[in-house]
């Protein structure tokens, strides 16, 4: 599957940050977008969109695809979904969803929620 090979392929690298909480959080919490700001599709990709000014924030496959399951789930029924889907382990799946997240976060398009 092509998404696994996207995880993956990124989970090699070096995450450039940490924010707050440890990468392996079993804090549970729910995300919501930034105000005025949609989740939308164009030419075939999903891009987070500013209906207030027109700006666009693009993401990878992988990327839309954890953001959609975090917007209809918590924290924790997300990485078992992507776990299954991704035949990964937990440990691995929770830090690529920590650092899309915490990556959101700092660039004020979503909203963290502890629950």
């Amino acid at each position: 599957m092509q998404l696994r090979a996207a995880v993956r392929g990124r989970l090699r690298e070096k995450p450039s940050f940490l924010f707050g909480e440890q990468m392996t959080s079993n804090a549970n919490f729910k995300i919501e977008l930034a105000a005025n700001l949609s989740l939308t599709e164009m030419e075939g990709k999903l891009v987070l969109f500013s209906k207030s000014n027109g700006d666009f924030f693009g993401l990878n496959e992988s990327a839309g695809f954890f953001l959609k399951l975090l917007l209809e789930n918590d924290f924790l029924k997300t990485v078992a979904l992507a776990q299954q889907d991704f035949e990964v382990s937990e440990t691995i799946v929770k830090h690529d969803i920590l650092e899309l997240v915490d990556e959101l976060v700092h660039k004020k398009l979503i909203k963290k929620i502890t629950i």
